[in-house]
């Protein structure tokens, strides 16, 4: 790839246990010297700089807190989380916000392949054409909430929309 073909900063999480995330973090971060970005440890991005991908475990919620921070700033990330599932999700939301999250999991990890209860109802629920947030009352979770699980819905069938997801699971009979 060359410096002109990545733009925005990579947004990349890579969860699970730090000996197998850890390939996933060092592959990103050679994509992104080769993109030419620069890439500094720990969550204080220069300030000045443009290009800049912090770098770091995120096992905490003040971890957390600060590489939001630093991505909020105008930073790539390039991360690997190990933190509460409520907090890694919380995480992933807001740096969705700020853009398109590449949100890898550990092969390692359990398989991710049983959807929750509230995720299958919600699915259900806008397979029967229910908006997200009529769906998010009938359940009785929040709109933030149904976002939430939702977007875990879609990573653990590995689509990019909630459609696919729906059609995904209809068809697996989850």
């Amino acid at each position: 790839m060359s410096p002109t073909t990545i733009r925005r900063p990579p947004l990349i999480v890579a969860e699970g246990r730090r000996a197998v995330a850890r390939s996933h973090i060092e592959a990103a971060l050679v994509g992104a010297r080769a993109a030419g970005w620069t890439v500094v440890r720990g969550w204080a991005a220069p300030l000045g700089r443009e290009r800049v991908v912090c770098t770091g475990w995120v096992s905490t919620r003040d971890d957390a807190r600060r590489a939001l921070l630093a991505a909020v700033s105008g930073a790539g990330l390039v991360i690997g989380c190990s933190v509460d599932r409520d907090i890694a999700d919380r995480l992933l939301d807001d740096l969705r916000r700020l853009g398109h999250v590449q949100h890898l999991r550990a092969a390692d990890r359990p398989p991710a392949t049983a959807l929750s209860n509230v995720e299958r109802a919600l699915l259900g629920l806008v397979a029967e054409g229910l908006t997200i947030r009529e769906a998010a009352v009938e359940v009785g979770v929040s709109l933030r909430t149904a976002d939430r699980r939702l977007a875990s819905a879609r990573d653990h069938l590995g689509v990019g929309s909630t459609a696919a997801a729906v059609l995904v699971a209809l068809s697996k009979g989850r």
